[in-house]
């Protein structure tokens, strides 16, 4: 049986059962088989469900700490250079009961190369993560993957929500500030907003940049070989496209 009985006090870190005797729940974590507690509260029994919990002193449930693989969803409280804070709301599609703090560091947003954190999440952005640890704050997140990233974005500069354009551009319909996020696959489904690859900006054509075709003639558009050309050879040259010919030799 467990070593522990209903209502019995208890401290983070204090064992609780084996996990052969009971699941850990709300308050509780298991690790190498054996069940802790992870808050401070009166322990909590349930026989026929076969699990264990601790309870606040006013009989609620207390938080549960995200394990290794939980997908979780939180809104961007700070963005630095190389990380950002998370508030977690949402565990494997669950409303928490109370928030908890996440961070997602610069190497676990993608793999390609990204200078700063600004370029792909930003404060008031709402992101889906997966969980890499477990029982831990805060709880260290990843957003690699085809479903993780931010799935909601904020305008930089006036705070409205941003539409996607193309792969992670946006754009804002407010201001039309152009932002990147590095976005998930549903980014905006959940919160009705369509993509709008109308409004992503086009690339100018190499003929558009002006100057004149580089291949052919300078930046002005002239022959790059006609003026100089023409004055060495002191007006010949045109002279013999005209069909002049040149003088035989005696």
């Amino acid at each position: 049986m467990s070593s522990v009985k209903n209502g019995d006090l208890v401290v983070p870190g204090d064992q609780l059962c084996v996990i052969e005797e009971m699941s850990p729940s709300f308050g509780t974590y298991e690790k190498d088989g054996v069940v802790y507690a992870t808050t401070a509260g009166g322990v909590s029994i349930d026989l026929k469900a076969r699990s264990i919990s601790v309870l606040g002193p006013d009989g609620c449930d207390k938080l549960a700490l995200p394990i290794q693989g939980d997908i979780l969803v939180g809104e961007v409280l700070r963005a630095y250079e190389s990380r950002a804070e998370i508030s977690i709301v949402k565990r494997n599609g669950n409303d928490l009961l109370s928030p908890l703090i996440g961070e997602i560091r610069i190497g676990n947003v993608t793999r390609r190369f990204v200078k700063s954190m600004h370029d792909v999440i930003r404060a008031g952005d709402i992101v889906r993560a997966v969980a890499l640890n477990t029982h831990k704050l805060s709880t260290e997140l990843s957003v690699v993957g085809p479903d993780l990233g931010v799935i909601l974005g904020r305008c930089a500069r006036c705070g409205n929500d941003l539409v996607l354009t193309t792969h992670n551009n946006m754009v804002c319909l407010r201001c039309e500030n152009h932002e990147t996020r590095e976005a998930a696959k549903d980014y905006g489904v959940m919160f009705g907003l369509e993509a709008r690859p109308d409004l992503a900006p086009r690339r100018r054509s190499y003929g558009d940049r002006g100057g004149g075709d580089r291949r052919y003639g300078d930046r002005r558009g002239g022959d790059r070989r006609g003026g100089d050309s023409r004055r060495r050879s002191g007006g010949r040259r045109n002279s013999y496209r005209d069909g002049d010919r040149r003088p035989r030799r005696r």
